[in-house]
């Protein structure tokens, strides 16, 4: 775990550098082409995720025994001795690796179709070669999201580690070549897809890796994508409250709206809020088996992790009151500064979001995967109706939005989770 945390800071940093090479080499003209890229990317990679937390989940419980939910299906049969389950009932076996080529050729399909609609957007082609590179990315991403899983669900965390430190140094390290060699674009494109290729390097370098892709799942074909779909369908609702949230502010600006005040608003709530939601993202495989690994405790497992995500964005707050707009000046520029009252608040109203990751990852490991659903949805559309209906400056709106929203979105998470264990306690031992 130790290595894990190394490898979570080594990502946000490198994040953060990345965009600071971008806004340096591009400038305010071209930033926006890359941050739209950036964003359309990861909001696709978001949804590619449920397969993450889905490989994750039914890896480790086939290797600490099946839950009760899909004993009583009759889907997993307890595991032998070394861990490795018969191949459940329903619809054969799950190999991990084609799921996820078969996942990414369906994701890369729908970045080719949606080619057409991407100058409406704001996209960049770059005459189409951006469309391929994003399809070839997402591809591989996906790739990345089916070894992500195997290597989290049988605690491979040393290689976890390696798979995220490799991931965000090649991208790092594109983004400092397209800086170097004057590039307007298209290099920074690359630089967004880069990582994608860490999975290649795991499966050719590391047998273990293999050997954890190999592993049986808790669960046959048939319920392994229903279960996958259901997260994919989750993902791609925390996508759109972590990635697609900035283009909900720019959506809902009203004339009153400065527009100095949306670029800078835009900009403080993606650095606000990395500080929490960059190490939940990358520990998301571990929170999963925390949960897993205490189901009798049933919702009483979030108190302390709730309880940290809470202290942490109440210390992040104090910090970014302090020394936040003196750091955005300084690296950003004076035009993006925003007063250290606001991105306090916009720091606070992180721990919203953050908060329904980490419910959201218990209903997932519960088994619950309705219930996650749920949550994220209900958290979406109760953000952008605070964003709409909510009176005062944009920057006050946001911070409503982004605390009350995904708080909601905890509350049915929580009370969904409590109701179930009064009702049928035997799912949750």
């Amino acid at each position: 775990m130790r290595a894990l945390t190394l490898a979570t800071v080594f990502a946000a940093a490198s994040g953060y550098l990345v965009m600071l090479v971008a806004g340096r080499a591009l400038g305010p003209a071209d930033y926006p082409l890359f941050a739209t890229y950036w964003g359309a990317f990861f909001a696709l990679g978001g949804v590619a995720n449920g397969l993450m937390q889905e490989a994750t989940r039914a890896v480790r419980s086939a290797r600490v025994g099946p839950t009760p939910d899909t004993v009583r299906l009759g889907h997993a049969p307890a595991p032998d001795t070394r861990g490795h389950a018969p191949a459940p009932g329903t619809g054969g076996r799950v190999r991990l690796l084609p799921a996820g080529l078969m996942l990414g050729l369906a994701l890369a399909a729908v970045v080719a179709v949606s080619a057409p609609a991407w100058p409406a957007l704001g996209l960049p082609t770059f005459s189409g070669v951006g469309v391929a590179v994003m399809a070839v990315g997402i591809l591989g991403f996906s790739l990345q999201a089916a070894t992500a899983g195997a290597l989290s669900g049988s605690e491979r965390w040393g290689l976890y580690a390696v798979l995220l430190t490799v991931d965000a140094a090649l991208r790092l390290v594109v983004a400092g070549l397209a800086w170097w060699a004057g590039d307007a674009g298209l290099g920074f494109a690359l630089a967004t897809v880069a990582g994608t290729l860490t999975w290649a390097l795991m499966v050719s370098l590391s047998p273990a890796t293999r050997e954890a892709l190999a592993r049986a799942l808790d669960v046959g074909r048939r319920r392994f994508w229903r279960n996958t779909a259901s997260a994919m369908l989750a993902s791609a609702g925390t996508a759109a409250l972590v990635v697609g949230f900035p283009v909900f502010v720019t959506a809902t600006v009203r004339e009153s709206d400065p527009a100095p005040l949306v670029g800078a608003v835009i900009l403080a709530i993606t650095l606000t809020r990395a500080p929490l939601l960059v190490p939940l993202t990358s520990f998301q495989s571990a929170i999963i088996v925390y949960f897993v690994q205490r189901r009798e405790l049933g919702p009483r497992a979030l108190a302390a992790p709730l309880g940290l995500v809470t202290a942490v964005g109440l210390v992040g707050a104090g910090a970014a009151w302090l020394v936040g707009p003196w750091l955005i000046r300084v690296l950003f520029g004076a035009e993006f500064e925003l007063p250290g009252a606001v991105l306090a608040a916009l720091t606070a109203a992180s721990v919203g979001t953050a908060a329904l990751m980490v419910t959201g990852n218990a209903a997932l490991a519960f088994d619950r995967h309705l219930l996650y659903n749920l949550g994220w949805w209900v958290a979406v559309l109760a953000a952008l109706i605070l964003l709409v209906s909510v009176p005062g400056p944009l920057d006050v709106r946001s911070a409503i939005a982004l605390l009350a929203g995904p708080g909601i979105g905890v509350v049915v998470h929580v009370v969904g989770l409590a109701v179930i264990a009064r009702l049928d306690p035997e799912p949750a031992r």
